[in-house]
């Protein structure tokens, strides 16, 4: 079986593996028959987009992310092209929605975020330093420890648990073997539709486990347990996360509190 190749451009990710093509963009998944395609090739004057033509004509455009990346997705699959297309063509081509996951915790989202509440806490110290005395400055520094302990505690948890969530409902579920430990975690090891080998550690201790994964990120991966299973721990970890903001905002907030 040819190695897989994969081609990735914003929005867009083309793959090859075994006799399919697989295309996702704009929340759709278009999965072409190898047995279809008549021809793929780059673009003339433009090496970094690879065109696929199919035995009706219908041509399928993918832009790369550079030039080697689609010579060699133009080789892989060129190499496993059939002698006589069948000529079918697009009626044979599988098209379906794509639900795309949900982003709650966007890298540009988390920047800004945390350069406003860098801006706001150095402007409240220098009003501090300019109304009260040296002792309320202290009191504001060493306060920021248990409260930004709090915030990344809540943060962590409601993203484990969002992001299991939605897992649960839009990720491909795969058995996961038991292939070893590290400290008192299972190590659990599974492939993706791609042949691409992953693992993911966990406090379950089973020969195997459903484990659910975002097919455009396989490194997004949660088990696939009880959501109630998760309640003791987010409990713990909500006393904890609340217990340190709320220590954390009044020794903040003290010079500024009735």
């Amino acid at each position: 079986m040819p190695s897989p190749q994969t081609l990735r451009s914003r929005g867009v990710t083309a793959t090859f593996h075994g006799d399919t093509v697989v295309i996702e963009r704009a929340g759709e998944r278009a999965t072409i028959p190898l047995r279809v395609i008549r021809s793929v090739r780059a673009a003339e004057g433009r090496s970094r987009t690879v065109e696929i033509t199919l035995a009706d004509s219908a041509v399928h455009t993918i832009a790369a992310n550079n030039a080697t990346a689609a010579t060699a997705f133009v080789t892989a699959v060129g190499a496993a092209l059939p002698p006589t297309p069948d000529e079918r063509g697009s009626a044979l081509v599988r098209t379906e929605p794509l639900a795309a996951t949900p982003q709650l915790f966007s890298g540009r989202r988390t920047l800004a975020l945390f350069t406003l509440a860098v801006v706001v806490y150095l402007v409240y110290l220098g009003y501090i330093a300019v109304v009260h005395t040296p002792w309320a400055i202290f009191s504001a520094v060493v306060g920021l420890l248990p409260l930004g302990l709090g915030l990344a505690t809540t943060v962590v948890t409601v993203r484990h648990l969002y992001v299991k969530a939605v897992l649960r409902r839009r990720g491909v579920i795969v058995q996961a073997v038991d292939v070893g430990s590290a400290g008192k975690k299972s190590v659990y090891a599974f492939t993706d539709a791609e042949g691409n080998a992953h693992e993911y550690r966990s406090g379950l201790h089973a020969n195997t486990i459903e484990v659910a994964y975002d097919p455009r990120n396989p490194e997004r991966k949660a088990s696939v347990t009880p959501l109630l299973l998760e309640v003791p721990r987010v409990l713990l970890m909500v006393l904890l996360a609340g217990g340190f903001t709320l220590l954390g905002a009044i020794s903040v907030l003290s010079p500024v509190l009735p």
